[in-house]
Protein backbone atom coordinates (compact mmCIF):
# COMPACT_ATOMS: atom_id res chain seq x y z
CA UNK A 1 0.00 0.00 0.00
CA UNK A 2 2.85 2.40 0.82
CA UNK A 3 4.36 1.72 -2.61
CA UNK A 4 0.99 2.50 -4.29
CA UNK A 5 0.77 5.90 -2.54
CA UNK A 6 4.30 6.69 -3.67
CA UNK A 7 3.40 5.98 -7.28
CA UNK A 8 0.25 8.14 -7.09
CA UNK A 9 2.23 11.01 -5.56
CA UNK A 10 4.77 10.90 -8.38
CA UNK A 11 2.01 10.88 -11.03
CA UNK A 12 0.17 13.81 -9.49
CA UNK A 13 3.25 15.97 -9.06
CA UNK A 14 4.58 15.32 -12.57
CA UNK A 15 1.28 15.40 -14.51
CA UNK A 16 1.70 19.02 -15.58
CA UNK A 17 4.93 18.20 -17.36
CA UNK A 18 3.14 16.13 -19.96
CA UNK A 19 -0.47 17.33 -19.91
CA UNK A 20 -1.05 20.75 -21.52
CA UNK A 21 -4.65 20.40 -22.62
CA UNK A 22 -6.00 22.60 -19.85
CA UNK A 23 -3.80 25.48 -18.67
CA UNK A 24 -6.12 26.08 -15.70
CA UNK A 25 -5.42 22.55 -14.37
CA UNK A 26 -1.76 22.40 -15.46
CA UNK A 27 -0.59 25.99 -15.88
CA UNK A 28 2.23 26.57 -18.32
CA UNK A 29 3.61 29.32 -20.52
CA UNK A 30 3.49 33.12 -20.45
CA UNK A 31 -0.03 34.49 -20.90
CA UNK A 32 -1.59 37.90 -21.38
CA UNK A 33 -5.04 37.88 -19.79
CA UNK A 34 -7.16 40.45 -21.66
CA UNK A 35 -9.83 42.19 -19.57
CA UNK A 36 -12.29 44.90 -20.59
CA UNK A 37 -13.63 46.17 -17.28
CA UNK A 38 -12.94 49.84 -17.96
CA UNK A 39 -16.57 50.63 -18.70
CA UNK A 40 -19.46 52.26 -16.87
CA UNK A 41 -20.66 48.95 -15.39
CA UNK A 42 -17.15 47.97 -14.24
CA UNK A 43 -17.69 44.39 -15.45
CA UNK A 44 -15.51 42.33 -17.76
CA UNK A 45 -17.13 42.57 -21.20
CA UNK A 46 -14.10 41.38 -23.15
CA UNK A 47 -15.72 38.19 -24.37
CA UNK A 48 -18.55 40.22 -25.90
CA UNK A 49 -16.58 43.00 -27.55
CA UNK A 50 -12.97 42.01 -28.17
CA UNK A 51 -12.35 40.59 -31.63
CA UNK A 52 -8.93 39.69 -33.01
CA UNK A 53 -5.94 41.27 -31.29
CA UNK A 54 -2.48 42.42 -32.35
CA UNK A 55 0.25 42.31 -29.70
CA UNK A 56 3.39 44.38 -30.28
CA UNK A 57 6.30 43.12 -28.19
CA UNK A 58 9.16 45.47 -27.26
CA UNK A 59 12.24 44.92 -25.13
CA UNK A 60 12.89 46.93 -21.98
CA UNK A 61 14.58 49.67 -24.02
CA UNK A 62 11.59 50.06 -26.36
CA UNK A 63 13.01 48.20 -29.37
CA UNK A 64 10.56 46.17 -31.44
CA UNK A 65 10.89 42.39 -31.05
CA UNK A 66 7.87 40.77 -32.68
CA UNK A 67 4.18 41.06 -33.45
CA UNK A 68 1.60 38.45 -32.44
CA UNK A 69 -1.74 38.40 -34.30
CA UNK A 70 -4.46 36.32 -32.70
CA UNK A 71 -7.84 35.65 -34.37
CA UNK A 72 -11.01 35.73 -32.32
CA UNK A 73 -11.38 31.95 -32.56
CA UNK A 74 -8.07 31.49 -30.72
CA UNK A 75 -9.03 34.11 -28.16
CA UNK A 76 -12.24 32.24 -27.39
CA UNK A 77 -10.44 28.89 -27.21
CA UNK A 78 -7.99 30.30 -24.64
CA UNK A 79 -10.57 32.23 -22.60
CA UNK A 80 -9.35 35.55 -24.03
CA UNK A 81 -5.74 34.94 -23.09
CA UNK A 82 -2.80 35.31 -25.46
CA UNK A 83 0.14 32.90 -25.25
CA UNK A 84 3.53 34.56 -25.76
CA UNK A 85 6.31 32.22 -26.86
CA UNK A 86 9.33 32.00 -29.12
CA UNK A 87 11.27 34.94 -27.67
CA UNK A 88 14.47 34.79 -25.59
CA UNK A 89 14.37 35.10 -21.82
CA UNK A 90 14.46 38.74 -20.81
CA UNK A 91 12.44 41.81 -19.93
CA UNK A 92 9.68 42.95 -22.29
CA UNK A 93 6.77 45.36 -22.60
CA UNK A 94 3.58 44.75 -24.55
CA UNK A 95 1.18 46.96 -26.53
CA UNK A 96 -2.17 45.35 -27.38
CA UNK A 97 -4.80 46.52 -29.88
CA UNK A 98 -8.10 44.91 -30.71
CA UNK A 99 -9.67 46.07 -33.97
CA UNK A 100 -6.46 47.63 -35.31
CA UNK A 101 -6.30 45.11 -38.16
CA UNK A 102 -9.54 46.53 -39.61
CA UNK A 103 -8.86 48.31 -42.89
CA UNK A 104 -10.13 51.60 -41.43
CA UNK A 105 -7.00 51.79 -39.23
CA UNK A 106 -3.30 51.73 -40.04
CA UNK A 107 0.02 51.40 -38.24
CA UNK A 108 2.34 54.25 -39.15
CA UNK A 109 5.54 55.85 -37.91
CA UNK A 110 8.57 53.75 -37.01
CA UNK A 111 7.15 50.76 -35.17
CA UNK A 112 10.71 49.54 -34.46
CA UNK A 113 10.88 52.06 -31.60
CA UNK A 114 8.02 52.14 -29.12
CA UNK A 115 8.07 55.92 -28.78
CA UNK A 116 7.60 56.30 -32.53
CA UNK A 117 4.69 53.86 -32.86
CA UNK A 118 1.54 55.42 -34.31
CA UNK A 119 -1.97 54.12 -34.93
CA UNK A 120 -3.97 56.30 -37.32
CA UNK A 121 -7.06 56.35 -39.46
CA UNK A 122 -6.11 54.52 -42.64
CA UNK A 123 -7.62 57.07 -44.99
CA UNK A 124 -5.57 60.25 -44.81
CA UNK A 125 -8.59 62.37 -45.74
CA UNK A 126 -9.58 65.18 -43.42
CA UNK A 127 -13.27 64.15 -43.29
CA UNK A 128 -14.88 60.88 -42.24
CA UNK A 129 -18.55 60.03 -42.61
CA UNK A 130 -18.38 56.34 -41.69
CA UNK A 131 -19.22 54.39 -38.58
CA UNK A 132 -15.78 53.57 -37.25
CA UNK A 133 -15.36 49.96 -36.10
CA UNK A 134 -14.63 49.29 -32.43
CA UNK A 135 -11.03 49.85 -31.33
CA UNK A 136 -9.56 48.77 -27.98
CA UNK A 137 -6.17 49.41 -26.41
CA UNK A 138 -4.19 47.81 -23.60
CA UNK A 139 -0.59 47.65 -22.43
CA UNK A 140 1.69 45.86 -19.99
CA UNK A 141 4.78 47.61 -18.58
CA UNK A 142 8.14 45.88 -18.43
CA UNK A 143 7.89 42.33 -17.05
CA UNK A 144 10.25 39.36 -17.08
CA UNK A 145 9.73 36.52 -19.56
CA UNK A 146 11.14 33.02 -19.02
CA UNK A 147 10.04 29.38 -19.10
CA UNK A 148 8.06 29.61 -15.87
CA UNK A 149 4.29 29.91 -15.86
CA UNK A 150 3.04 33.50 -15.68
CA UNK A 151 -0.31 35.20 -16.26
CA UNK A 152 -0.47 39.01 -16.54
CA UNK A 153 -3.68 41.02 -16.67
CA UNK A 154 -3.95 43.55 -19.50
CA UNK A 155 -6.75 46.08 -19.01
CA UNK A 156 -8.30 47.10 -22.30
CA UNK A 157 -9.91 50.47 -23.00
CA UNK A 158 -12.28 51.43 -25.79
CA UNK A 159 -10.81 54.10 -28.04
CA UNK A 160 -13.83 55.30 -29.98
CA UNK A 161 -17.22 56.74 -29.14
CA UNK A 162 -20.61 56.84 -30.79
CA UNK A 163 -22.97 59.78 -30.50
CA UNK A 164 -26.68 59.87 -31.17
CA UNK A 165 -27.44 63.59 -31.60
CA UNK A 166 -31.02 64.85 -31.68
CA UNK A 167 -31.76 68.44 -32.72
CA UNK A 168 -35.25 69.63 -31.76
CA UNK A 169 -36.92 73.05 -31.61
CA UNK A 170 -38.59 73.92 -28.31
CA UNK A 171 -41.90 74.54 -30.08
CA UNK A 172 -44.33 71.97 -31.44
CA UNK A 173 -45.23 73.39 -34.85
CA UNK A 174 -41.68 73.67 -36.24
CA UNK A 175 -40.40 70.83 -38.47
CA UNK A 176 -36.73 70.51 -39.43
CA UNK A 177 -35.21 69.00 -42.60
CA UNK A 178 -31.94 67.08 -42.02
CA UNK A 179 -30.69 68.08 -45.48
CA UNK A 180 -30.64 71.71 -44.37
CA UNK A 181 -28.02 71.17 -41.64
CA UNK A 182 -24.49 69.86 -41.09
CA UNK A 183 -23.56 68.24 -37.78
CA UNK A 184 -19.86 67.56 -37.24
CA UNK A 185 -17.13 66.95 -34.69
CA UNK A 186 -13.79 68.64 -35.29
CA UNK A 187 -10.75 67.49 -33.31
CA UNK A 188 -7.08 66.62 -33.70
CA UNK A 189 -7.57 63.08 -32.39
CA UNK A 190 -6.84 60.92 -35.44
CA UNK A 191 -3.45 59.59 -34.29
CA UNK A 192 -2.50 57.68 -31.12
CA UNK A 193 0.84 56.47 -29.82
CA UNK A 194 1.89 53.26 -28.05
CA UNK A 195 0.79 54.75 -24.71
CA UNK A 196 -2.71 55.56 -26.02
CA UNK A 197 -2.05 59.29 -26.00
CA UNK A 198 -3.21 61.53 -28.82
CA UNK A 199 -0.48 62.83 -31.13
CA UNK A 200 -1.30 66.23 -32.69
CA UNK A 201 -1.13 65.99 -36.48
CA UNK A 202 -4.13 67.69 -38.07
CA UNK A 203 -7.80 68.36 -37.40
CA UNK A 204 -10.20 65.60 -38.37
CA UNK A 205 -13.83 66.34 -39.20
CA UNK A 206 -16.22 63.54 -38.27
CA UNK A 207 -19.51 63.71 -40.18
CA UNK A 208 -22.70 61.68 -39.63
CA UNK A 209 -22.85 58.13 -40.95
CA UNK A 210 -26.64 58.34 -40.66
CA UNK A 211 -29.19 61.19 -40.45
CA UNK A 212 -32.98 61.27 -40.41
CA UNK A 213 -36.04 62.98 -38.95
CA UNK A 214 -37.15 62.22 -35.41
CA UNK A 215 -40.19 62.81 -33.21
CA UNK A 216 -39.78 62.93 -29.44
CA UNK A 217 -42.27 63.44 -26.66
CA UNK A 218 -40.77 65.78 -24.12
CA UNK A 219 -42.36 66.06 -20.68
CA UNK A 220 -41.99 69.84 -20.75
CA UNK A 221 -42.65 70.73 -24.39
CA UNK A 222 -44.84 67.93 -25.72
CA UNK A 223 -44.37 66.38 -29.19
CA UNK A 224 -41.37 67.89 -30.96
CA UNK A 225 -40.24 67.31 -34.55
CA UNK A 226 -36.51 67.40 -35.16
CA UNK A 227 -33.59 65.63 -36.78
CA UNK A 228 -31.08 63.04 -35.61
CA UNK A 229 -27.47 62.34 -36.52
CA UNK A 230 -25.24 59.36 -35.74
CA UNK A 231 -21.51 60.13 -35.49
CA UNK A 232 -18.45 58.17 -34.35
CA UNK A 233 -15.14 59.64 -33.23
CA UNK A 234 -11.84 58.34 -31.92
CA UNK A 235 -10.73 58.81 -28.32
CA UNK A 236 -11.90 61.93 -26.50
CA UNK A 237 -9.42 63.56 -24.14
CA UNK A 238 -10.10 66.34 -21.67
CA UNK A 239 -7.08 68.42 -22.69
CA UNK A 240 -7.61 68.09 -26.45
CA UNK A 241 -9.88 70.63 -28.11
CA UNK A 242 -12.89 68.93 -29.63
CA UNK A 243 -15.80 70.95 -31.02
CA UNK A 244 -19.31 69.72 -31.68
CA UNK A 245 -20.84 71.98 -34.32
CA UNK A 246 -24.22 72.42 -35.98
CA UNK A 247 -24.39 74.77 -38.95
CA UNK A 248 -26.78 75.63 -41.73
CA UNK A 249 -25.69 74.00 -44.95
CA UNK A 250 -26.76 76.85 -47.24
CA UNK A 251 -24.99 79.66 -45.40
CA UNK A 252 -22.45 77.97 -43.12
CA UNK A 253 -23.92 79.85 -40.17
CA UNK A 254 -23.11 78.05 -36.92
CA UNK A 255 -26.09 77.58 -34.65
CA UNK A 256 -23.81 76.25 -31.93
CA UNK A 257 -20.17 75.32 -31.46
CA UNK A 258 -19.60 73.65 -28.08
CA UNK A 259 -16.58 72.17 -26.37
CA UNK A 260 -17.59 68.54 -26.43
CA UNK A 261 -15.33 66.98 -23.73
CA UNK A 262 -16.01 69.92 -21.41
CA UNK A 263 -19.78 69.50 -21.74
CA UNK A 264 -19.56 65.75 -21.13
CA UNK A 265 -17.18 66.26 -18.22
CA UNK A 266 -19.77 68.18 -16.24
CA UNK A 267 -22.05 65.16 -16.53
CA UNK A 268 -19.26 62.70 -15.70
CA UNK A 269 -18.75 64.14 -12.24
CA UNK A 270 -22.29 63.00 -11.36
CA UNK A 271 -21.21 59.35 -11.68
CA UNK A 272 -19.25 57.62 -8.94
CA UNK A 273 -17.06 54.57 -8.48
CA UNK A 274 -16.54 53.27 -4.96
CA UNK A 275 -18.19 56.42 -3.69
CA UNK A 276 -15.83 58.78 -5.48
CA UNK A 277 -16.89 60.91 -8.49
CA UNK A 278 -15.33 59.96 -11.78
CA UNK A 279 -12.73 62.30 -13.18
CA UNK A 280 -13.53 63.88 -16.52
CA UNK A 281 -11.03 61.68 -18.35
CA UNK A 282 -12.21 58.49 -16.69
CA UNK A 283 -15.79 59.24 -17.66
CA UNK A 284 -14.77 59.95 -21.27
CA UNK A 285 -12.88 56.66 -21.38
CA UNK A 286 -15.45 54.48 -19.63
CA UNK A 287 -18.55 55.81 -21.43
CA UNK A 288 -18.58 54.91 -25.13
CA UNK A 289 -22.12 55.89 -26.19
CA UNK A 290 -23.76 59.26 -25.70
CA UNK A 291 -27.30 60.41 -26.44
CA UNK A 292 -27.40 64.17 -26.81
CA UNK A 293 -30.55 66.23 -27.31
CA UNK A 294 -30.02 69.83 -28.43
CA UNK A 295 -33.03 72.06 -27.77
CA UNK A 296 -33.12 75.09 -30.09
CA UNK A 297 -35.11 78.28 -29.91
CA UNK A 298 -38.26 78.50 -32.01
CA UNK A 299 -36.46 80.43 -34.74
CA UNK A 300 -33.78 77.67 -34.88
CA UNK A 301 -31.04 80.22 -34.31
CA UNK A 302 -29.92 79.55 -30.75
CA UNK A 303 -29.08 76.60 -28.49
CA UNK A 304 -31.19 76.80 -25.31
CA UNK A 305 -30.55 73.47 -23.57
CA UNK A 306 -28.40 70.39 -24.01
CA UNK A 307 -29.45 67.02 -22.61
CA UNK A 308 -26.65 64.45 -22.20
CA UNK A 309 -28.18 61.04 -21.53
CA UNK A 310 -30.68 62.00 -18.81
CA UNK A 311 -29.00 65.20 -17.60
CA UNK A 312 -29.82 68.70 -18.87
CA UNK A 313 -27.51 71.70 -19.19
CA UNK A 314 -28.70 75.23 -19.87
CA UNK A 315 -26.75 77.10 -22.53
CA UNK A 316 -26.43 80.37 -20.61
CA UNK A 317 -25.37 78.78 -17.32
CA UNK A 318 -23.36 75.70 -18.25
CA UNK A 319 -22.26 75.52 -21.88
CA UNK A 320 -19.23 77.24 -23.28
CA UNK A 321 -20.27 78.22 -26.80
Amino acid sequence: MKQLFSILFVLLTTACTWVKDDPEVCPYGFWLNLQYTYNMLDVDAGQKYLKEVSVFVYDADGNFVTRIDVPQSSLKANNYRVLVEGIPEGDYQFVVWSGASDNHYAISGDRNIIDMFRLTLADQASEYSIQLPDLYYGSLPVVHFDDNYASHNVRMMKDNNQLSCLIVPMIQDVVMDPDDYVMKIVSDNGTMDAYNKLVPVKDITYLPFVQDTVVINDQNYGELHGIKFGITTLRLMEKTDCRLILEKKATGHQIFNVSFPESLGMIGSLYTKLGEPLTVQEYLDRQDFFTLVFFLSGDLEQLIQLQVNSWRLRANNHLKL
